[in-house]
């Protein structure tokens, strides 16, 4: 269960670059599928963060109806999180 994706990056609005991605979402032999969604969302978890700590990063160039665009956009990523956060509770709380 893998995927790959390339993001392109906005660095001090200079310039751009195109990097890669390479994600393997391989679970373990043994893994029952409630365990397997909870790896998954883990990962989800710190791989939203991670993108949301890169457009707080760039929030210094942005001025204006943009800047409250992306501080927006940021808040999504944090309150899609906690939604997933509580999802992964959950089913570690009905797994016990």
């Amino acid at each position: 269960m893998g995927h790959h994706h390339e993001d392109e990056h906005i660095h001090s609005g200079e310039h751009t670059h195109a990097h890669e991605h390479t994600h393997t979402h391989e679970a373990p032999a043994g893994m029952t599928p409630a365990e397997k969604v909870c790896a998954l969302l883990g990962y989800m978890i710190d791989h939203n963060d991670h993108h949301a700590a890169e457009l707080a990063d760039l929030l210094p160039a942005v001025e204006g109806a943009a800047n409250k665009k992306l501080l927006e956009a940021i808040g999504t990523f944090e309150a899609a999180n906690v939604q997933l956060r509580e999802v992964l509770q959950l089913l570690k709380k009905e797994s016990e």
